[in-house]
């Protein structure tokens, strides 16, 4: 995702457009880099320092990219990002890379599981979460058009799918869930953020192998939250499954719940949240190995998916 990222930044970045990096991400700016050289800034390790530079930056009139590993420039930062940037609606754009466990091998230090609970709860701020390279890559080319404020942008480290086609992708709203696939038998829907997307394909194509009928949804936007959409599914499908890369207190999950209360008709004996626990890990591991650890691998959710429609 970081290469669609910063791909579509050197595409389309405009006279007002600024890149601020915490000294990383040199192996994928150079395009930017060698194309806008202008629009550079390193903050150097200073993240807090980076994030009022570029209130500073957007106050004079500038569209400000603020870039670093996802739990440096979220937590790290926090007092900046809610005093200074949102507070003020400010054009600055938060861009993590490695957004849950993407730097498993790195420790504690580098997982970045709490970000979307507490970055969600900021008044003012939209908060992305592209599920492939091309939702990263258009919604990154929508913050540069439109002005849309305050925004947190959650991207994977690499390597992650294509899952859009260049239609599909057209037609993504900020906002509103995607409709990735869609079946006509409403037996089950799977509810995806970020790049547990490609999971959440992958089950579905596992699923249509034994007869099981299933619907994905991609919600590359956690803030605003698509209640209206969610509803509908709850009320349509027999069983619905979300899935996130990030602790199972306050974020994806925790928004679906919210966007249900005070709803008629909706039962959520037939909802399976799958989520990271809410406790630190002493296990280190690339990203594959601590999914499977806290069972939201490919393999694990497919295989507890089917243990519960046996069940029902």
């Amino acid at each position: 995702m970081r290469t669609a990222f910063f791909q579509a930044l050197e595409d389309h970045a405009q006279s007002q457009t600024v890149f601020i990096t915490g000294d990383l991400g040199f192996g994928v700016i150079n395009g930017f880099l060698k194309k806008h050289p202008e629009k550079f800034v390193n903050a150097g390790v200073a993240e807090q320092n980076m994030v009022g530079l570029s209130a500073g930056l957007a106050l004079a009139g500038k569209k400000v990219f603020a870039y670093s590993i996802a739990n440096f420039n979220t937590l790290r930062c926090l007092e900046q990002i809610r005093n200074d940037v949102a507070y003020h609606k400010l054009n600055v754009t938060i861009v993590s890379v490695g957004g849950g466990l993407a730097y498993g091998s790195l420790g504690i230090s580098h997982h970045a599981t709490e970000d979307l609970a507490i970055l969600r709860s900021i008044p003012n701020l939209t908060v992305f979460a592209p599920g492939d390279t091309k939702e990263a890559y258009e919604l990154t080319k929508r913050i540069v058009y439109e002005d849309l404020g305050p925004v947190y942008l959650r991207l994977g480290r690499a390597g992650e799918a294509t899952l859009h086609t260049d239609e599909s992708i057209k037609k993504i709203v900020i906002g509103k869930a995607f409709p990735l696939i869609e079946n006509p038998v409403r037996k089950l829907a799977i509810l995806s953020t970020g790049g547990m997307l490609e999971t959440a394909v992958y089950v579905c194509e596992q699923l249509k192998q034994q007869n099981i009928h299933s619907s994905v949804f991609s919600y590359h936007t956690i803030k605003p939250f698509d209640s209206e959409t969610t509803q509908r599914i709850f009320k349509q499908f027999d069983f619905v499954i979300s899935m996130e890369e990030h602790s199972m207190v306050g974020g994806f999950s925790s928004a679906i719940l919210e966007s249900l209360v005070g709803s008629k008709g909706i039962l959520l004996d037939n909802y399976y949240p799958f989520a990271l626990p809410a406790a630190f890990t002493s296990k280190v591991g690339d990203q594959n190995y601590l999914r499977n650890l806290y069972n939201i691998s490919p393999e694990k959710i497919l295989k507890e998916i089917l243990n519960k429609l046996k069940q029902s």
